[in-house]
């Protein structure tokens, strides 16, 4: 029961067209980062564009970050019941907000550092004769670059999920409770990142379809163009999904730290 409360509090809140308004253009402002870098990729190697593509993905994070810090005290008033002025409470989350852009740079370092070492081990493999034994032999390292690689984006969205609430209010990080209840504390996250990537799969898919018939390949600035026109709606209808992932992350972290 206390977990359906908290669902419905996060898509009332989620549904408010104020926040869709305060949300939509930063996450415009990441499909347009994205629209750019894909732009810059065309036609580039693909060594290039497996180091350059994930820049976009973690920058986007931060702008998320700093996203759900004015969000988190927006939503910490509302569940207080206390009035709400928009711009008073923007004032007072400039400096927090800065914590969320910095969480894109460790990420992008990390990133850039396995693109680096995943680099040596293909120059590597390219020595004559001891190459392919060393491609053989040590086969394990990429392997576990990649995975690094892929866990890396989820580990940024746990952070996003629970560590918003102590970006935006300046708290002491308390581990107990994931000690305590790290199955329950994993089934909100999934309840929050499940309709979110439900969200992405079902408008990719549009938006896929949408350019497999109707993309402009032969003019790379007419295809930017129409990505980014078809990524306005794209992230307009995302919108509610991501503040439902914020609203509910701040319903958990109350409801597992007993604050607020």
């Amino acid at each position: 029961m206390l977990t359906e409360e908290m669902v419905k509090r996060a898509i009332g809140a989620s549904l408010k067209k104020e926040k869709t308004f305060l949300a939509y253009p930063v996450l415009l402002l990441a499909a347009l980062i994205t629209v750019f870098v894909l732009a810059l990729l065309h036609q580039a190697h693909d060594w290039v564009i497996f180091g350059a593509i994930g820049i976009p993905v973690y920058l986007s994070l931060g702008l998320l970050g700093s996203l759900s810090v004015f969000i988190h005290r927006l939503y910490y008033h509302e569940l207080k019941g206390e009035s709400i002025d928009y711009k008073e409470i923007f004032k007072a989350s400039m400096n927090r907000m800065w914590n969320g852009v910095f969480l894109a740079l460790p990420l992008i370092l990390t990133h850039l550092i396995l693109w680096v070492l995943m680099g040596l081990f293909y120059l590597l493999q390219g020595v004559p004769y001891a190459g392919p034994i060393i491609a053989v032999l040590f086969s394990m390292l990429p392997f576990a670059f990649m995975m690094v690689l892929s866990l890396l984006p989820l580990g940024a969205f746990f952070i996003l999920f629970y560590g918003s609430t102590f970006f935006a209010f300046d708290l002491k990080v308390d581990l107990d409770p994931v000690r305590e209840n790290p199955l329950s504390m994993a089934k909100n996250f999934a309840m929050a990142t499940i309709p979110l990537l439900l969200g992405i799969l079902f408008l990719g898919s549009i938006y896929w379809a949408t350019m497999e018939l109707f993309g402009i390949t032969q003019n790379i600035v007419a295809l930017s163009l129409q990505r980014l026109f078809l990524l306005i709606p794209f992230t307009f209808y995302l919108t509610p999904f991501v503040l439902f992932f914020f609203h509910f992350g701040l319903e958990s972290y109350r409801h597992f730290y007993k604050k607020g």
